[in-house]
């Protein structure tokens, strides 16, 4: 009899970890339960403002871990990838600052583009320039910004490396694991500096056309989803929407996970699911897991998305968008550039703008769609010296809101997951947590997490 799996989430993890294993497997019996009316979680792509494809959450995936550039190969799409047209960002204090160059996630490998910068001043410049000569410090407390902040002083924390980061997860660096951002991890461990950590590396390409750092599918990345989703359905798993579980259980022979009235047996379970609700269907189960996966938080974030006529913009507005640091923050917390990234959403009449509000800390869905957009509108006047009122009429405007869609890795967030999985290991064996919650954020992390998860269940499989 085939091993049976189910895989709760049809999101990014959950498809690619069916995926994986029907290709390590193929008479592996899987299916995937999704508690959404579609596949794809907080990956979605829409037509907006006449063209066919505009993100709604994240537009890209990093191309340094591979593991999304491979799935879209698997899937069939690696011939449509393409990159972004710009690479350089700014950001906003008082006006628009270019990026300095040479930056590892915020974090100067040079000093020499910081130097030259206006954005940071120059007690700031003198500050972060010390950090070569200062000792080394230790990583045990696992904060991000505690550590940055003694490396490379308040000014660099808070003008270059939170806002992007922060952007990114829509997080608090003050508040978030160094080990969350394994590139920054890995210049804190490898030496007392992180200047001369960097300085030893191979240096990078520039992140331009023929070396992009960022790729997508040119039908937008839910394009990925849906390809993923089209090639599990060819290999046989059953992927059910509108399937939302109440409840996962044992009962001595049989893993039981409980949608409404319907029991679903299997070997294994796959949770690809956000964690806090992961904690609630595993209250009766494995109470100690489900104890800790109560207390993870998720930030929320809203997406605004604007078309403006071209010629409104600033001649400032340049490259592929702008990054607002939190201590001049009101609402916005970064602009993006849409038609200026991307060749394909350059009309040359409007210009797509992709606008975030929220973040850890800075909740907005109290707030209607009305009042949304007016703080946008607002800071974009702000930001820009454009009063952008009258050009924005209802099929220019289009708002989404990802209610607690951003897991929060707070410091020592990983030991928190090893207890996780340990407390699972004795309560609910061959239950496997992977996705956002858990070790990595981002789409290629995703996309490790299920690759690792269904080599790990096929093991288990093959050794019965």
């Amino acid at each position: 009899m085939p091993k049976r799996v189910v895989i709760v989430g049809g999101g990014i993890t959950g498809l690619a970890c069916a995926h994986r294993l029907l290709a390590l497997d193929p008479l592996v019996d899987v299916t995937v339960l999704e508690a959404d009316a579609r596949v794809g979680g907080v990956i979605r792509t829409s037509p907006f403002a006449g063209h066919a494809a505009v993100d709604e959450a994240a537009d890209a995936f990093l191309l340094r871990v591979p593991a999304a550039r491979n799935l879209a190969e698997e899937v069939g799409l690696g011939g449509s990838l393409t990159s972004p047209a710009v690479a350089h960002a700014s950001v906003w204090r008082g006006r628009l600052h270019p990026l300095p160059e040479s930056l590892l996630l915020g974090v100067p490998t040079r000093l020499g583009p910081l130097v030259r910068s206006r954005l940071i001043s120059t007690r700031g410049k003198l500050r972060a320039g010390l950090e070569p000569f200062l000792p080394r410090t230790a990583t045990d407390l696992d904060c991000l910004g505690a550590f940055m902040r003694k490396r490379l002083g308040n000014e660099v924390q808070e003008i270059l490396i939170d806002p992007l980061v922060g952007s990114i997860y829509a997080t608090d660096t003050d508040s978030f694991s160094l080990r969350g951002m394994p590139q920054l991890q890995e210049l804190a461990s490898e030496g007392r500096s992180l200047m001369i950590s960097a300085q030893k590396r191979p240096r990078p390409a520039p992140g331009g056309a023929e070396n992009p750092v960022f790729a997508a599918p040119a039908g937008g990345m839910q394009a990925l989803t849906d390809a993923v989703h089209a090639s599990v359905l060819r290999a046989g798993a059953k992927v059910m929407v509108n399937s939302r579980v109440s409840g996962l259980d044992h009962d001595g022979k049989d893993l039981v996970v409980r949608v409404s009235d319907e029991e679903h047996r299997c070997d294994h379970v796959v949770l690809a699911s956000p964690a806090r609700r992961t904690g609630e269907w595993l209250a009766h189960a494995a109470p100690n897991a489900a104890r800790l996966l109560a207390a993870w938080e998720h930030a929320s974030v809203v997406m605004v998305t604007l078309a403006v006529p071209r010629h409104a913009m600033p001649r400032s507005a340049t490259g592929s968008g702008y990054l607002v640091p939190k201590t001049v923050q009101r609402f916005v917390t970064a602009v993006s550039f849409a038609s200026q990234k991307w060749a394909h959403l350059d009309d040359g009449t409007n210009m797509v703008l992709r606008v975030s509000l929220g973040r850890d800390g800075m909740p907005l869905h109290h707030h209607s769609n009305d009042e949304l957009l007016s703080f946008v509108l607002a800071d974009l006047k702000w930001h820009l010296g454009v009063d952008f009122d009258s050009h924005v009429g209802n099929d220019h405007v289009r708002l989404t809101r990802w209610v607690e869609s951003f897991p929060q890795y707070r410091p020592r967030h990983f030991e928190r997951v090893d207890r996780v999985e340990a407390h699972l290991a004795t309560e609910l064996p061959n239950v496997h947590l992977a996705g956002a919650s858990y070790r990595g954020i981002g789409i290629p992390a995703c996309i490790e997490q299920a690759n690792e998860t269904a080599r790990r269940i096929i093991e288990r499989v093959s050794v019965r």
